[in-house]
């Protein structure tokens, strides 16, 4: 190739350089969002193989409510604390497609539907949907989570939350509730709550119900730390309550 040639060459690059696009500053690197889906994903293998995940699929659940917890917290501006179980003081039970039990103590649980009176110091990754009377110092993460009553948990649903009462008992910590489209509670006190992606849509619960449709109902509460903007929550009667929409997200 002549000397002509090469500088032609030599020119194009560079034309070709400055007129591309510029390469995002965190090109390459990982999403580090946690990924609520992906966790119900892994539970849903689980319970189709009848075996406990393996080791990198355990840490990946566990890694989702660590993370999911934190950031909220952090969005809330709050202060830094453990999630409300041990995982290292918990029992693991065997995976099955649909868990039904007067109680859960202690226990480490991956299943499809999950059914239990009173839950406490437990752990729970379920695939599908799972309903509790009560709940104490749990982290419950599922496709859809309903329970009369909560204390000091972390609750996390891919799609929809249904509580009838979240309040600390006792001075326990605040519990956290994180979904991806509907948190609905009749009654709640000293919780912080997040929706991922507000629809605009009636919930699961709402029926015939007239719009609009709010990401977070409650019908009453107290000291509430609604992740969202106030025009995506809905309440008759809430005090001493702050709206603060993160500039990062919690989760997807």
């Amino acid at each position: 190739m002549n000397r002509f040639a090469i500088g032609a060459v030599a020119t194009l690059l560079a034309l070709a350089t400055a007129n591309a696009a510029p390469v995002p500053k965190d090109a390459g690197k990982p999403d580090p969002t946690p990924d609520i889906a992906a966790a119900l994903d892994t539970a849903a293998r689980a319970v189709k193989a009848g075996k406990w995940p393996s080791e990198i699929d355990e840490k990946g659940l566990k890694d989702t409510a660590q993370k999911v917890f934190e950031r909220a917290l952090k969005a809330a501006d709050k202060k830094e604390r453990p999630l409300p179980v041990d995982f290292a003081k918990l029992t693991k039970l065997d995976v099955t497609a649909n868990y039904k039990a007067t109680s859960l103590d202690s226990g480490f649980l991956v299943a499809g539907d999950v059914q239990v009176t009173g839950a406490t110091n437990s752990v729970i990754f379920a695939s599908g949907d799972v309903k509790i009377t009560s709940a104490t110092n749990c982290v419950i993460v599922a496709r859809n989570v309903r329970c009369t009553g909560i204390d000091n948990c972390t609750v996390v649903a891919g799609d929809f939350i249904r509580l009838t009462s979240a309040r600390p008992r006792n001075g326990g910590d605040e519990s956290v509730l994180v979904a991806g489209s509907w948190i609905r509670t009749t009654g709640m006190e000293e919780v912080v709550c997040h929706v991922i992606r507000p629809t605009g849509q009636p919930a699961p619960d709402d029926g015939q119900r007239p719009g609009p449709h709010p990401a977070i109902r409650t019908t009453g509460g107290k000291n509430i730390t609604f992740l969202n903007a106030k025009d995506e929550t809905g309440a008759t009667r809430v005090e001493d309550s702050v709206y603060l929409p993160p500039k990062n997200p919690i989760a997807k």
